[in-house]
């Protein structure tokens, strides 16, 4: 009888976890990492988790949301992961042992303004436009929140906030945004805005995952999945072909 009941258990588990699962992401736009989820080219790393998890029976579903909420949501186990977060950003997520990308965050200006990241000292000079609850880096707990609410730092939120930063800083009522150098150059290139902004300098560069709700069971075993796969995409040329479609080479080159 206990063999039988063993049994039955062992089958049971094999069962469960072999049937396939649709596997919710969420994230605001953040193009090329993650665009628009009816496009034909919803993001290399949404790309990246398609193809991951269609090899192990899964389909991925992407939804935009506000980052804020995103990450809310996520932290309270009503989503299976979020796009494009990085470590110190959310610790307690469940992240896969490989980075899914890189993000170097940049500060714009327009072409005009001869501002140039130089330290810390420098954003005094100057109004500086930001998303909620982005990372940034080591810039947000060491310029970012001490200067909140002064108007040296102006904060948007929603699936728009870079748009309506952008057209701040286009309008003059904020001297410098930061962003990455990726979806920022993607953003100018689509809208086709090549000649009014300049880089301005970098404050910092961080690894950026898809990672997992730690209220979720199988959270270990979706990270292990991308981390598997991104060590064979990258071994048999489909990352290469992946991020030359978003106009991009690895980050490891």
């Amino acid at each position: 009888m206990k063999q039988k009941v063993f049994l039955f258990l062992i089958l049971t588990f094999l069962t469960t976890s072999l049937i396939a699962d649709e596997i919710v992401l969420v994230a605001d736009e953040w193009c090329p990492y993650n665009c628009n989820p009816l496009s034909d080219n919803p993001g290399f790393m949404v790309e990246i988790a398609e193809n991951a998890f269609a090899k192990q029976g899964h389909t991925v579903k992407y939804i935009t949301l506000p980052w804020a909420r995103a990450i809310a949501n996520i932290r309270d186990g009503k989503y299976d992961g979020i796009i494009g977060t990085g470590r110190n950003e959310t610790p307690e997520f469940i992240f896969p042992t490989t980075a899914l990308g890189n993000a170097t965050h940049t500060f714009y200006v327009k072409k005009d303004n001869p501002w140039r990241y130089k330290g810390l000292d420098s954003l005094k000079e100057i109004s500086l436009g930001v998303i909620s609850k982005y990372s940034y880096g080591k810039l947000l707990d060491d310029y970012i929140k001490p200067n909140k609410g002064g108007g040296k730092v102006q904060t948007n939120s929603g699936n728009n906030a870079l748009d309506r930063n952008i057209q701040k800083l286009s309008l003059g009522r904020i001297d410098a945004l930061i962003e990455d150098k990726y979806v920022f150059n993607y953003y100018l290139h689509s809208t086709q805005s090549l000649d009014e902004f300049t880089d301005a300098g970098v404050a910092y560069s961080e690894k950026v995952y898809i990672a997992f709700s730690p209220k979720i069971a199988k959270s270990k075993y979706y990270a292990e999945i991308l981390s598997n796969a991104m060590k064979e995409l990258r071994s048999n040329g489909k990352l290469a072909v992946i991020l030359k479609k978003y106009g991009m080479e690895d980050w490891r080159q």
